[in-house]
């Protein structure tokens, strides 16, 4: 048995961490693709402008070093949820929450050993803090999400009556509700203080990262570019957004049972563990004290994570 156990827990960890690595360079290559298209509509002047604004110096080691850092990641998240956070407090709750962890684990030994228990609650605890902000933002980009179609129509009935692209989007950016109008009285207030068109909409989708957004970032540098009905464009695009709405709702209908199939294989398990564990506890407790058990449990949690990871991948569908 011990023999099985060393050879499952390193392959398992192989494939785990192969088919993240895999997700990761998709991703990547994705998102390099919308930028790249993104930058070629650019005029030469700007594409010179955009990197001088985003990182300042020539040195190429602070610019690799930059984008691994966990602090710009964080600002980030905490923009693109809409709270009044900042990164210090953050990070100081994470270190508390962590310190926490490790105390409660050297109190509270529940795992294999104190250092690998102390270890677990630390990271759990210490990461705790991002989950409401995942939460905020997941919730404020549906938000924005919704409104997007809405304000593009009135957009362009604005401009057909005759207003300006800009006057049309600063009454836009007035009229609409937040999250929506918070975000473009921002990109309004950036546009008139001088910052250029293109500018000031990649910095629109650094703190909204939505495709339907890019959708109307390109459509608009390219008309500025090279001309056209904008006010045609938007009302087509508007419509694009909800039809690809109304797709997404279908597909999510769609894999609702497969997502509701992981969850309860995933609660399951758990649930039959702590039923015994309160009305048998003797027929648990044998697995608890002998120690292969314990590493049996560790396998289990870590099986049962990752099959709902790959649940959740499989029925995850981009539209």
């Amino acid at each position: 048995m011990m023999i099985l156990l060393l050879i499952a827990v390193p392959v398992f960890a192989v494939v785990l961490g192969s088919a993240l690595l895999l997700h990761r360079y998709l991703s990547t290559r994705h998102r390099m693709a919308i930028e790249g298209a993104l930058r070629e509509t650019r005029t030469p002047a700007e594409r010179t402008l955009v990197p001088i604004l985003k990182q300042p110096g020539k040195i190429a080691l602070k610019g690799f070093v930059a984008r691994f850092n966990f602090n710009r990641k964080l600002d980030a998240l905490i923009r693109q949820a809409g709270v009044p956070w900042n990164v210090t407090g953050v990070f100081s709750v994470m270190a508390v929450g962590a310190v926490g962890g490790v105390a409660l684990g050297i109190r509270v030994p529940v795992l294999l050993n104190p250092a690998l228990t102390c270890a677990v609650l630390g990271g759990v605890l210490g990461m705790a803090p991002l989950l409401p902000l995942l939460v905020k933002r997941s919730k404020r980009l549906r938000e924005f999400e919704k409104q997007l179609p809405d304000a593009l129509d009135f957009l362009a009935r604005a401009m057909r009556a005759g207003h300006a692209f800009s006057v049309s989007l600063k009454v836009m950016a007035d009229e609409s509700p937040d999250p929506l109008g918070q975000e473009f009285r921002r990109l309004c207030a950036e546009y008139n203080l001088g910052a250029s068109l293109s500018t000031v909409l990649e910095a629109l989708l650094a703190r909204v990262p939505l495709i339907d957004l890019q959708f109307f970032a390109a459509a608009v540098t390219l008309q500025r570019q090279t001309g056209g009905n904008i006010s045609e464009m938007m009302l087509r695009l508007s419509q694009v957004m909800r039809e690809r709405s109304t797709l997404k709702g279908k597909v999510q209908a769609a894999s609702a049972h497969g997502r509701l199939t992981g969850t309860v294989l995933t609660a399951m398990p758990a649930c039959i563990a702590l039923f015994l564990m309160i009305t048998s506890p003797q027929y648990l407790g044998l697995l608890l004290k002998d120690p292969l058990g314990k590493y049996l449990i560790v396998g289990v949690i870590a099986g049962q994570i990752a099959g709902y990871l790959c649940i959740r991948k499989i029925v995850a569908f981009e539209v």
